[in-house]
């Protein structure tokens, strides 16, 4: 038996090692991406890591040449999770940054599956490979990673009644608020309605806490960030997403707000017909997913918290298969194209994928509405 145990824990080790390796000599290969913002950061952090000045100059003088320089956004309490990428050079980093996205995205879907009433049967492997915001995920070394990684813990934890590890994943969604509105909203009016008020409390210690670290190594860090804000919000980039083409075409940021805004009316008729029964699994999954597809402020590695819907729909679909794999891989194939380049030789850029959220949630529904072969289940309260 040890033996077993021992060529598992070599086989494991054997894979790492390669994976790492190859990512080492690809971030040599690829253009610099949106990762260098959070390596830039743990070298910044006693200065200023929001500075477009200070981090071209930092990025410059590593032989990173970037215009405009890829500069940090998240709020300053995500900056503890990735504070160990300062003691390493831009390659290394880059490595095990990408190892590291590897690992928690199956052990994302390993835990999400396995908290699923169908956890028994084999887990659908191809789903995050063939999954278009999960490579896009891997080619940038997005921190929206780590968002699935809270959500993950939030959706298995609030069904396990662990509702201090629940309250303290949620600093990790709170990285990326933008795309998670719904979702609070509904995590707040849940937590009222069934008093569950520890997620609250231990919501609020874990911000309190990452933010008195950071604190810590920089006092002036929250100016540093709301000067950075600043800069963001009168920026006048149209973002990929539904939001986004109303946008382009009006040139009006009021327009690009009108899907964050039905998404709210949609929200509440939802919750006043399922708050009494809720389910994490069956309910809020798809909140999450709505949340993303209404996001004004989203691109498409965002689409990565689709995942969880994903997982769910997918076992719904067990009896009527193909009502979930025709959608998704439409889906896919509008990624593949994109990311083969194949969208650019017409003229298309990232604008392309606006569409993909609510290709997600298509697939969602279609696989939802067929005849279900066994009930997805929450022990929510």
């Amino acid at each position: 038996m040890w033996i077993r145990k021992l060529l598992t824990v070599l086989l494991i080790l054997f894979v790492c090692t390669i994976l790492l390796i190859a990512a080492y000599m690809a971030a040599g290969a690829l253009p610099v991406q949106d990762f260098a913002q959070y390596w830039s950061a743990a070298h910044l952090i006693k200065q200023n890591p929001y500075s477009p000045e200070v981090v071209a100059h930092f990025q410059n003088s590593q032989g990173i040449h970037v215009n405009p320089p890829l500069v940090l956004k998240n709020p300053p309490w995500t900056i503890p999770t990735f504070l160990f990428l300062g003691l390493f050079s831009y390659p290394v980093a880059f490595a095990l940054w990408t190892l590291l996205t590897l690992l928690i995205l199956i052990g994302c879907l390993h835990a999400m599956w396995q908290g699923l009433p169908n956890g028994a049967a084999p887990t659908p492997i191809f789903l995050p490979l063939l999954f278009g915001p999960a490579v896009v995920q891997f080619m940038l070394g997005q921190w929206t990673i780590l968002v699935l990684l809270g959500i993950a813990i939030f959706l298995i934890a609030v069904e396990r009644r662990q509702d201090w590890i629940a309250g303290a994943s949620l600093v990790l969604v709170l990285g990326k608020p933008h795309v998670a509105l719904l979702f609070f909203l509904v995590v707040a009016i849940w937590t009222v309605r069934y008093k569950r008020w520890r997620i609250f409390i231990s919501a609020t210690l874990a911000v309190v806490f990452a933010s008195l670290l950071v604190g810590l190594l920089n006092p002036h860090v929250w100016a540093q960030f709301a000067a950075r804000t600043a800069q963001v919000v009168h920026e006048t980039e149209s973002y990929p997403n539904i939001g986004g083409v109303l946008y382009r075409f009006s040139s009006a940021h009021a327009l690009g707000l009108i899907p964050q805004f039905v998404g709210v009316i949609w929200l509440v008729f939802y919750l006043r017909k399922h708050l009494k029964d809720w389910s994490w699994w069956n309910h809020g999954t798809l909140v999450i997913l709505c949340s993303v597809v209404v996001s004004y402020y989203s691109y498409p590695y965002d689409e990565i918290l689709a995942l969880p819907a994903l997982l769910v729909a997918f076992a719904r679909s067990r009896t009527k298969r193909r009502l979930f794999l025709i959608p998704f891989f439409i889906t896919n194939l509008g990624y593949a194209l994109y990311i083969t380049n194949v969208t650019a030789r017409f003229g298309f850029g990232y604008m392309f994928l606006w569409w993909t959220a609510s290709g997600w949630l298509v697939t969602v529904i279609l696989a939802s509405s067929g005849r279900l072969n066994e009930t997805v289940e929450s022990a929510a309260y």
